[in-house]
């Protein structure tokens, strides 16, 4: 039986806990593990001893391994682990939507692809703090405060990394693992984590089976199913046997047969106890959740089987509300494509993939729910979805019902929803099978694919007898709901317009209904608001910057107290002042922030490369393995990329494992905060990379010898004899004449040369006791 997937994971985990959480912690203990055979028990002891260092405990062989130096404490910071997880930093992360924490401390103002507002850690009058809501970081230009969600808490709260993950945790509804209960249900959980990793594996072996998988095999090929697509998708086949994955989970004894029914894999024969597999003689479509990990099975009958597809049951594991089929493939695509298309079925959303439609993702077998609309639009700025079900009515039903879903959450956020109507009525996957002409068909109706309101409209017209005057008053009571969802008045308006035309009605009839309907149903209440408030204002008792008029008093918003605290009778109210808040600090820069060191920049730059795509990621790996960066914090995120390697789904992946490692220090965070902002400049640049690294790795190059040769001017003044001054006179000229011909090399060998020439005197010099004294 092979383990490998599943060890890969704990291994994943593993690096998290060692580069991350405890910088302490060595691979001895997992890889001692390893050499005893990589059995399931082996690993299944390595993810317990995980779960429990991470939950707190101090009584576990790992945290033992990690601090049995003599006389060395545990930190205080394993303590307040506890209940914090790298799976509970991930769920609070992806809950805490960092523009809605960061809005209930600042105001926002939409500024193009950012939210805009005034710093809260420094004193300013034009907002320079912008915050990204699709990367989940924050940004000030003016103090240079930077980070993700947890370092705004941090820093607004006072509070250190596990105390903003506790606080986010309790008000988003993310469980920790406290209790000896919750650790238990870490445990289950990831054991059938586990159980489906394996079980996928197991599908995945047969449908390649020449004997067992030919009946799925030849299935996909009627489909059109390529070998790419079956790999990337994870596709497999359960055999026609009761029993197959049972005895091949229960092989070695150590899972029983009711976790498996637990799991939702096997079932349990009615009035007996024996127990058969759920699914048989099925093409296995495997679910995963938007991280890529697998958390159930939708079964697809070779037969005759009247159940034309059977998913897998809800577990601890899955909740089919909360998912959307084919997301984590899709992240990347969404993102680079600004747009997201739904769909129905499985193979409505794995075909498109095949046509170069990476952008599409599939319910799963219900409606839109409020926690799939969010996922929806986490990755699109422009927040355009497609809807595209089957031209059925129970098409029609699905698509009115995602609408209500989206509609609800689509408050401020502006989602751009709109219908795809395949021509002939066809799904996606028959649309683009049908010849080879189906792509740019089902492109064409993505690009005239009507907004959702339009798309009612239509439909209501078209069930509507307009000739005659009870089908006229029927279509303007079936329009009158669709136009009141409308948010700004003059859209309202427009389509008022042109539907009174339509309908021989007239405006202000179909006006009246659309504002009776929105006081009816609470519609209008922001509008009520902002007349109360105007009313208010032209009545004089608010006026502008003025302030309140109050009898004996004037009270003035725009800060008459200077600083002082306003009159309490119940306190002290002698001269207050407020304490004046620290200067937020960043790399070394003050309020009025300095030029950075050309290095610093070159750094941020090759960082910057590795965040933009997998094939820039392994060119600079490639180039800069035996790089060494000047700035320790720039050094440390490298080598912390560098142990991520490979283990990484997609670019977005890889910025959040980034974020999950470094979060704890604040610093770091920051740092990154800024690369990823340089990165996303460089990704619109699109200029060549080995151009970028070549000029950056240069400039750090430059710079060592700049400092190197100002260290040695130092030095030359206080030279203890002729000789000493004669080498290190010596020593500038050849840096001077390096220093040109650095400025003329043309590729990496030549840099790398230069490298080592310079290197045998930063080590003689910079590092020599003597001459840091003198400098």
């Amino acid at each position: 039986m092979s383990y490998l997937p599943y060890c890969e994971t704990v291994l994943k985990r593993f690096r998290k806990i060692s580069k991350c959480i405890i910088p302490e912690a060595k691979a001895k203990y997992i890889k001692t593990t390893y050499r005893r055979g990589s059995s399931e028990k082996a690993i299944f002891k390595v993810e317990k001893s995980i779960n429990k260092f991470q939950a707190g405990s101090t009584d576990n062989k790992l945290t033992k391994l990690i601090y049995k130096k003599p006389g060395y404490e545990i930190p205080r910071e394993v303590f307040s682990l506890k209940g914090v997880t790298t799976d509970v930093i991930s769920e609070v992360r992806a809950r805490a939507n960092i523009k809605d924490v960061i809005s209930e401390t600042v105001v926002l103002k939409r500024a193009g692809n950012y939210h805009k507002g005034l710093c809260p850690f420094h004193k300013e009058k034009t907002p320079s703090f912008t915050v990204n809501e699709d990367k989940g970081i924050f940004k000030c230009f003016g103090c240079a405060e930077g980070g993700d969600v947890f370092a705004f808490v941090q820093k607004i709260k006072g509070i250190n990394f596990y105390e903003a993950v506790r606080d986010l945790a309790a008000k988003y509804g993310v469980a920790l693992v406290e209790t000896e209960q919750e650790r238990q249900e870490h445990d289950r959980r990831s054991a059938i984590f586990m159980l489906y990793e394996q079980a996928t594996v197991f599908y995945q072996k047969l449908l390649k089976d020449s004997m067992e998988g030919e009946d799925a095999r030849n299935y996909l090929e009627k489909r059109g199913i390529t070998a790419e697509t079956i790999e990337k998708f994870r596709l497999g086949y359960a055999p026609n046997t009761w029993d197959s994955l049972l005895n091949y989970l229960t092989a070695n004894g150590k899972v029983s047969s009711a976790t498996l029914a637990e799991a939702g894999l096997v079932r349990q024969k009615q009035g007996g106890t024996s127990y058969f597999d759920l699914f048989r003689n099925r093409l296995m479509i495997p679910i995963c959740d938007d991280r890529g990990r697998v958390i159930a099975f939708g079964g697809r009958t070779l037969g005759d089987d009247q159940v034309k597809y059977l998913n897998s049951p809800e577990t601890p594991i899955y909740h089919k509300g909360l998912h959307l089929f084919g997301m984590h493939l899709a992240k990347d695509q969404i993102r680079e494509k600004d747009s997201v298309i739904v769909v129905e079925g499985y193979f409505d959303a794995i075909t498109p993939h095949q046509f170069g439609f990476g952008n599409t993702v599939a319910t799963l077998g219900t409606a839109l729910t409020e926690q799939q609309a969010k996922l929806l639009v986490r990755y699109t700025e422009s927040k355009r979805v497609y809807l595209s079900f089957d031209a059925d009515d129970a098409g029609a039903r699905a698509v009115q019902r995602g609408v209500e879903t989206l509609s609800q959450i689509a408050e401020g956020i502006g989602i751009e929803l709109r219908v795809i109507r395949v021509p002939g009525g066809k799904d996606p996957d028959e649309c683009l099978r049908q010849d080879d002409s189906g792509p740019t068909i089902f492109a064409g109706a993505i690009e005239n694919a009507p907004l959702m309101i339009d798309y009612q409209i239509e439909e209501v017209l078209a069930k509507s007898a307009l000739s005659s005057h009870t089908g006229r008053i029927e279509a303007a009571a079936n329009v009158v709901p669709i136009i009141s969802q409308l948010k700004m008045a003059v859209n309202r308006m427009e389509y008022i317009r042109q539907l009174a035309g339509r309908i021989n009605i007239r405006e202000e009839e179909l006006l009246s209904d659309v504002n009776l309907y929105r006081r009816e149903h609470g519609l209008d209440k922001e509008e009520r608001a902002a007349m109360r408030a105007a009313n208010f204002q032209r009545e004089g008792n608010y006026q502008g910057g003025q302030g309140f008029q109050r009898k004996g008093g004037n009270f003035k918003g725009g800060g008459s107290f200077k600083g002082k605290r306003p009159y309490d009778r119940d306190r002290d109210n002698s001269d207050y002042e407020e304490p004046r808040p620290e200067r937020p600090r960043f790399g070394g820069l003050d309020n009025k922030r300095a030029a950075p060191a050309g290095h610093t920049e070159a750094e941020k730059q090759l960082l910057a490369l590795y965040l933009i795509s997998r094939e820039d990621h392994k060119r600079v790996l490639s180039a800069m393995e035996s790089e060494r960066l000047l700035s320790p914090e720039h050094q440390k995120i490298k080598e912390t990329i560098e142990g991520i390697g490979s283990a990484f789904e997609s670019i977005e992946d890889l910025r959040c494992q980034l974020q999950d490692r470094l979060a704890p220090d604040h610093r770091l965070s920051a740092y990154l905060t800024e690369i990823i902002l340089k990165a996303d400049a460089l990704q619109k640049q699109d200029l060549p990379v080995d151009v970028v690294v070549m000029n950056c790795r240069a400039r750090i190059l430059e710079e060592r010898m700049s400092n190197l040769i100002q260290t040695l001017r130092t030095g030359l003044v206080n030279a203890q004899d002729d000789g000493e001054e004669r080498e290190i006179q010596t020593t500038i000229i050849t840096l001077t004449r390096l220093a040109v011909e650095l400025r003329s090399s043309k590729s990496l060998e030549e840099l790398v040369l230069l490298k080592n020439k310079i290197e045998p005197m930063e080590a003689k010099y910079i590092q020599r006791p003597s001459m840091e004294s003198k400098v």
